[in-house]
């Protein structure tokens, strides 16, 4: 079988060969003979942006590639991964844009309201965050001791300190070393009731 493969990947070789010398010069090969080709996944570059945060510009680009391809698997993914880019580029209103676009391809994408409440707080709208919130937690958001801590965050500015409490043990108990809710927690004195 691995002969099988080594030869369809000689004669896939051959056929590109065959088309440069058809075109124009033959590109130059390496010292054994063989023309090296790259191909760039645009979705994957997209994806590894998003999640690294580096070469923002690069994975925006690659990112607009992947959304307008028609072949794109993961279209809505790639929605929320672009939105997440845009911003960490300071486009709130362009990342709700994907976000949105996102859920409307698959509505049952809990990372993609997550990540849409954490645009709406930082946009100072509470009520809305809430319900994107509360919205990626029913549909299991991949990490949902940030969507506890977010929704804990909400309900912090607003008063609601026990249920703040509880939501910032809630992504404690999801993560026990995450930082974030640590130190929140530690804000709290939690008195015996008598």
């Amino acid at each position: 079988m691995k002969t099988l493969a080594l030869l369809s990947a000689a004669f896939a070789l051959s056929a590109v060969s065959a088309a440069f010398a058809v075109e124009g010069p033959m590109p130059t090969t390496d010292q054994m003979g063989v023309i090296m080709l790259y191909a760039t996944n645009a979705t994957q570059q997209c994806f590894n942006s998003a999640q690294t945060g580096a070469d923002l510009k690069f994975g925006l680009d690659h990112c607009n590639t992947a959304v307008i391809d028609p072949m794109t698997s993961y279209r809505a993914q790639t929605f929320v991964n672009r939105g997440i880019i845009r911003y960490d580029l300071g486009d709130g209103s362009g990342a709700l844009s994907d976000f949105n676009i996102a859920l409307n391809d698959n509505p049952t994408l809990g990372d993609a309201y997550l990540n849409r409440a954490l645009v709406l707080i930082g946009e100072k709208r509470p009520s809305d965050a809430l319900a994107a919130v509360n919205q990626g937690i029913a549909l299991g958001a991949t990490n949902l001791q940030i969507a506890y801590y977010s929704r804990g965050e909400i309900e912090d500015d607003a008063g609601q300190y026990g249920a703040a409490y509880q939501d910032y043990k809630q992504a404690l108990a999801i993560k026990p070393d995450y930082a974030p809710a640590q130190r929140q927690l530690a804000r709290f004195k939690v008195l015996p009731t008598q």
